[in-house]
C-alpha cells in the first residue's frame, strides 16, 4: 500500500490529514466486511525529561516499555492495524525526535509502515506528560497529535485516552480504552469483586469482607456499583459508590436479593426475590423504595437484562423444563421465548442497539456463547471450545468480554461481536469470572 488514503482499516479509509487546508475527517464503516489492516510502526518513547540519574534509568527505561506496550496493544485490540514487529524498526529513536520534521520517513516506509506512532514523555515528580504522535508515512504529515497529563501511578491510562482519541478521529465513534471492566475472583480465598482497565491491566480489589460476592453490575453514568453479598449471611444487594467508597445495603428482603441489574435511566433495579411460589422477577424503585412484582409462577426466573430503551426485560427461566431466555414487555406484559435449543441458556445481555441479546448456552455440559435477535431469529453461535458464560458488551456494542475456562482455570477474554479477534485479559489476580464492561466513562 503506497499511502493510508488508499489503505483499508478493517473496511475503508479515506484519510485527510490534519494539517491540510482541506481536511476532513477520517472516516471508517465499521459496518462493512472486513479486509487488510494497515501495517503500523511503533517507534519506542522518547524520554524528554533530559538524562536521567543512574537511580532513576531502571524506572525510566520500565516506563518506555510500559508506554510502548499500552500503545500497540490498543492498536492490535483496534482491530484496524497490524503492528510490525519492532525489532524491524530502521530509524533510530536516540538520534530523531517525535515530530514530522524530525522523522525519517523512507525508512518506516521500507519496513512496509503505511502508518506510524512517535511519542515523548516528561516525568516532573509524580505529575507524567505524554506527548503521542499519528502520521501517514506516504504523505509524511501528522495526522494527530495529542499532549495529555496524568499521574506516574497508571501511565497506560494516559496512551488510552489518545486511543480514543484517534479512535474517534478514524471512525467517528467513541473508543472503549478508558472503559474499565468488573470482574469476582476467588483467588485470595473468597470470592471478591475486582475492577480493571479494558485491557485487564491496573486491577483493583473493590470488596474486602472475606464472604462471598457476586454478579457486579454498573450504574449508567459507570460511578456506582451493584452488586449481590452474603457478609450478613443471606444474599442481599448492595450499592458501592465507586467515587466515595460508600457501601450501602439495597434491597434484604427475606429469602433471596440477587441479579440485580440497573434500568437505563438509573431509577429502577430489576431483580429476582424470593416468591411464594418460586423466585420471581421483581423491580425496585430507587426513588420511592417500593418492590413491584413482574412474574408470578412456578418457574425460577433470573438474570433479567434491560433492553437499551427500557421497555423490556430478557430474563432466563425453567418454567418450559430446561433454563430458556424469555423477553418481558414491560408495557403489554406479554412475554416471549426466543430459545427452544440447548440444555442451559443463561445470562442474556442485550446489545447497546437493542439487536441482539447474548447468552451463555450449554449443549453437551460446557457452556458456550451465543446471540440471538429479541424476537428470536437469527440465533448464531460466537465460541465453540467453551466453557465461556457471563457476556457483557463493550458500551459501543463491537466487543463482548466473558468469562472462559476452556482449559481449566477461569480468566476473561474479550472478542469482537461476530466471535473473531479473541484476545486473553491478564489481570494478575487468576480464576475471573463474571465480567461487567463499563459504560462510557467520564
Amino acid at each position: 500500500m503506497k499511502s493510508l488514503k488508499k489503505a483499508t482499516l478493517t473496511i475503508a479509509v479515506f484519510l485527510f490529514v490534519l494539517i491540510s487546508p482541506a481536511w476532513g475527517k477520517v472516516y471508517i464503516d465499521l459496518a462493512a466486511p472486513a479486509s487488510k489492516k494497515v501495517p503500523i510502526g511503533v517507534q519506542e518513547f522518547k524520554d524528554l525529561s533530559g538524562a536521567p540519574s543512574a537511580k532513576d534509568k531502571a524506572e525510566r527505561d520500565k516506563l518506555k516499555k510500559e508506554l510502548f506496550d499500552a500503545v500497540v496493544t490498543d492498536l492490535k485490540f483496534s482491530g484496524f492495524f497490524s503492528v510490525i514487529d519492532s525489532k524491524a524498526n530502521l530509524e533510530d529513536p536516540a538520534s530523531s525526535g517525535i515530530t514530522a520534521a524530525e522523522t525519517d520517513f523512507k525508512s518506516w516506509r521500507a519496513i512496509g509502515a503505511d502508518a506510524l506512532v512517535k511519542g515523548g514523555f516528561l516525568v516532573e515528580g509524580d505529575r507524567l506528560t505524554v506527548e503521542v504522535r499519528f502520521f501517514d508515512t506516504a504523505t509524511e504529515r501528522q495526522v494527530l497529535g495529542k499532549r495529555l497529563v496524568g499521574s506516574m501511578r497508571n501511565p497506560r491510562r494516559i496512551i488510552h485516552f489518545f486511543s480514543d482519541s484517534l479512535y474517534e478521529e478514524l471512525t467517528g465513534n467513541k473508543g472503549v480504552f478508558t472503559t474499565k471492566v468488573l470482574f469476582v475472583s476467588n483467588s485470595g480465598g473468597n470470592k471478591e469483586i475486582y475492577i480493571a482497565d479494558y485491557d485487564g491491566r491496573n486491577s483493583m480489589k473493590l470488596t474486602r469482607n472475606r464472604s462471598i460476592n457476586l454478579s457486579p453490575q454498573w450504574s449508567p453514568d459507570g460511578k456506582k456499583m451493584l452488586y449481590v453479598s452474603y457478609k450478613k449471611g443471606t444474599p442481599a444487594m448492595y450499592l458501592l459508590d465507586l467515587t466515595t467508597g460508600r457501601d450501602e445495603q439495597l434491597s434484604s428482603k427475606s429469602g433471596i436479593n440477587i441479579s440485580g441489574r440497573f434500568s437505563p435511566d438509573g431509577n429502577k433495579v430489576a431483580l429476582t426475590l424470593s416468591g411464594e411460589k418460586s423466585p420471581e422477577l421483581s423491580i425496585l424503585d430507587l426513588n420511592t423504595k417500593e418492590y413491584k412484582k413482574l412474574t408470578d409462577n412456578h418457574g425460577i426466573d433470573v438474570s433479567p437484562a434491560w433492553s437499551p430503551d427500557g421497555s423490556k426485560l430478557a430474563y432466563v427461566s425453567d418454567g418450559s423444563g430446561n433454563p430458556h431466555i424469555y423477553v418481558l414487555d414491560l408495557l403489554t406484559k406479554n412475554t416471549k421465548r426466543i430459545t427452544f435449543n440447548g440444555k442451559y441458556n443463561s445470562s442474556p445481555a442485550w446489545s447497546p442497539d437493542g439487536r441482539q441479546i447474548a447468552f451463555a448456552r450449554s449443549d453437551s455440559g460446557k457452556f458456550n456463547i451465543w446471540t440471538i435477535r429479541p424476537d428470536g431469529t437469527g440465533l448464531a453461535q460466537l465460541t465453540f471450545e467453551g466453557d465461556n458464560r457471563n457476556p457483557s458488551w463493550s458500551p459501543d456494542g463491537r466487543y463482548i468480554v466473558y468469562s472462559s475456562a476452556a482449559r481449566g482455570s477461569a480468566s476473561l477474554k474479550i472478542m469482537r461481536s461476530d466471535g473473531a479477534e479473541i484476545m486473553k485479559l491478564n489481570t494478575g489476580i487468576g480464576g475471573e469470572r463474571a465480567p461487567a464492561w463499563s459504560p462510557y466513562l467520564k
